[in-house]
């Protein structure tokens, strides 16, 4: 008997599951006992087996451990935290980005930065979208039909009353506050030639760099 388990005992060091001792056949009760702690330890064994080979592949489902099994504990825990970890991924990846963990060291700092960059990405992705989305909504109203004045060019602001001055604003002004674009000035050679004609000669003979802005 004694030989046998010790036998039984280092084939389970070496990561092999041992056969089970009949007890029914040992005489000395001292044995007999001894037979039934061991096939419990081996039954404790190929349970923890049989949980972590599903496990370590990423296998969460319909895997369990007796409660009994009190050699089991820390891979019931595991599990239990895997299970939950894997919520938390489906919650982030549904835009919930509160998720932390704080379980498994260099992991769950990793899983952390992720979520904080998604997030930050996020943001800044909505606020992207929003600034085009206000750029087309101006490109539409472009692309309507602009109450101007057809002497000053002064635009009339959508909802103003046209015979309050208040309601009226440059065209720079007015395409100014909507977008990027800023504006230089110039004169072109007609307002050259209708305000300034006594410049008309000098301009000719000025090389195009002398006349830009003018």
């Amino acid at each position: 008997m004694i030989e046998e388990a010790i036998r039984k005992l280092s084939l389970l060091l070496q990561g092999r599951i041992p056969d089970k001792f009949d007890p029914g056949n040992i005489k000395e009760e001292n044995h007999r006992m001894l037979a039934e702690k061991l096939n419990q330890l081996f039954e404790f064994f190929e349970e923890i087996d049989e949980f972590l080979v599903p496990l370590s592949k990423g296998e969460l489902h319909d895997i369990r451990i007796q409660p009994r099994n009190f050699l089991g504990s820390p891979f019931k825990e595991l599990h239990s935290r895997l299970l939950h970890l894997t919520w938390q991924a489906e919650r982030v990846a549904n835009g919930d980005y509160s998720q932390r963990i704080d379980f498994m060291g260099d992991f769950s700092e990793a899983f952390n930065a992720m979520v904080v960059c998604l997030e930050q990405k996020e943001t800044a992705l909505k606020n992207k979208i929003e600034e085009l989305e206000k750029a087309l909504f101006f490109i539409k109203k472009l692309e309507g039909i602009l109450p101007i004045c057809s002497k000053c060019k002064k635009i009339r602001l959508e909802g103003a009353d046209p015979y309050d001055q208040s309601g009226w604003i440059g065209i720079e002004a007015f395409i100014a506050e909507r977008t990027e674009a800023s504006f230089s000035h110039g004169i072109c050679p007609e307002c050259v030639k209708a305000l300034y004609p006594e410049l008309k000669n000098v301009l000719k003979k000025l090389p195009p760099d002398h006349t830009e802005g003018l």
